[in-house]
């Protein structure tokens, strides 16, 4: 067990590293165009290996190796890495600025696979001279626009796991266990669902915009938590049982049949939406809303916010007593709100936006000029309008 835990400590700090190091080479490397889809990928990648360990616990769960032979099958994905990484290019955003620009041109013709990128080169060269030096972490928390940078994309990593994707996938066995008897067979059927949702979501990305997609996605999210909540409370009941004649609740759940798939559609429609929207955009947004002389900190901060509101949502299983399996899922319907509603009152649209002109685009976009801020405000100008007009008469 010691061993196991210790190979578990250094795995982390290796999907820790690849977390917040592959968003920022594939924002960097792809062109405007194709930038979403690129960088989305990752989310691609990461919701196979999901499904694929789904299937292998399926297959293995009756065999007694199979959580060796299961571990053993991983170590497939670290060895393709370790060997494909001496094929990839720098990327030239970097060689730009530690080696100079003809490392930085040489890069970008490889990866372009043109040799007209005077263009691009020029710009990224503007970047850096209006950002000036590398800016330290410490910086980072003392400079007002940087720390609010800061603040969006710490808060759309955190809501992203506030959404209750993992403690769906982690413990979705054992409630699906408990309300339909297939736990696994809900897992792959969620997990499924996760994947087959994220394939068109490579093509939406540049088309639609992050922007949209996080709001829209975000609002469908919050329907699916709400119909399974509701279905649970109208469909299902909780068993109480006298144990030594103490009069104890149970996590003990009666459904009908209909009401657990109902549940379970309305669950794949969560996470259908997660995957075309909060799923990758969190880490495609988080990796291209700062400047090269802060990315690589600020990133590696933003993934951390994630990895620890996980931890959290680790522990939310605790709420079942308390909450029920119905107010968990409410409870994640009002977080998939709160999402929303940060998103449209804080995040400017990114998509199809040179990495080098996203300065601007935050810079014009603010609080006040949203619709509903306008609209609640309305009542209020009018009112000190009102109040002024009244002290000048008073006045004279």
């Amino acid at each position: 067990m010691t061993l196991i835990l210790f190979g578990r400590v250094v795995e982390g700090i290796g999907v820790g590293c690849s977390s917040f190091s592959c968003p920022i080479y594939a924002s960097e490397i792809a062109p405007t165009k194709l930038r979403g889809m690129l960088s989305g990928f990752m989310q691609m990648t990461v919701v196979s290996g999901l499904f694929i360990a789904n299937i292998v616990n399926l297959l293995l769960k009756n065999h007694k190796l199979g959580w060796r032979i299961s571990n053993g099958l991983i170590l497939i994905a670290p060895i393709t890495i370790m060997i494909g990484i001496f094929f990839c290019p720098e990327t030239p955003r970097w060689l730009f600025k530690n080696k100079g620009r003809e490392s930085a041109e040489k890069s970008l013709k490889r990866i372009r696979g043109t040799k007209d990128v005077t263009g691009e080169l020029d710009a990224i060269a503007d970047a850096m001279e209006d950002e000036g030096n590398q800016v330290s972490i410490k910086e980072l928390f003392t400079t007002k626009v940087m720390l609010k940078r800061l603040g969006i994309g710490m808060g759309i990593h955190i809501l992203q796991q506030a959404t209750g994707i993992n403690p769906i996938f982690t413990f979705g066995g054992i409630i699906y266990e408990s309300v339909l008897g297939q736990g696994i067979v809900a897992l792959l059927i969620l997990s499924g669902t996760n994947l087959l949702s994220t394939i068109p979501a490579l093509f939406l990305f540049d088309r639609l915009g992050r922007r949209n997609l996080l709001i829209y996605g975000g609002l469908a999210m919050v329907v699916g938590h709400l119909v399974a909540a509701t279905v649970f409370v109208t469909g299902c009941s909780q068993v109480d049982k006298i144990i030594n004649g103490t009069n104890v609740t149970e996590e003990v759940v009666n459904c009908e049949t209909s009401s657990g798939i109902l549940m379970l559609v309305f669950t794949a429609i969560f996470v259908g939406c997660f995957a075309i929207s909060w799923g990758p955009i969190a880490w495609i947004y988080a990796a291209e809303i700062f400047p090269l002389n802060v990315r690589a900190s600020a990133v590696s901060l933003t993934t951390g916010s994630n990895w620890f509101m996980g931890t959290i949502m680790s522990y939310i299983l605790e709420l079942i007593s308390p909450l029920g399996i119905h107010g968990l899922f409410y409870l994640f319907s009002g977080l998939c709100l709160l999402a929303v509603i940060f998103v449209y009152l804080f995040c400017p649209e990114t998509k199809g936006i040179l990495l080098e002109d996203i300065e601007e685009t935050f810079d014009n976009f603010h609080v006040k000029n949203r619709a509903i801020i306008k609209l609640v405000r309305k009542p209020f100008q009018k009112n000190r309008k009102r109040s002024a007009k009244v002290a000048i008469i008073e006045t004279e």
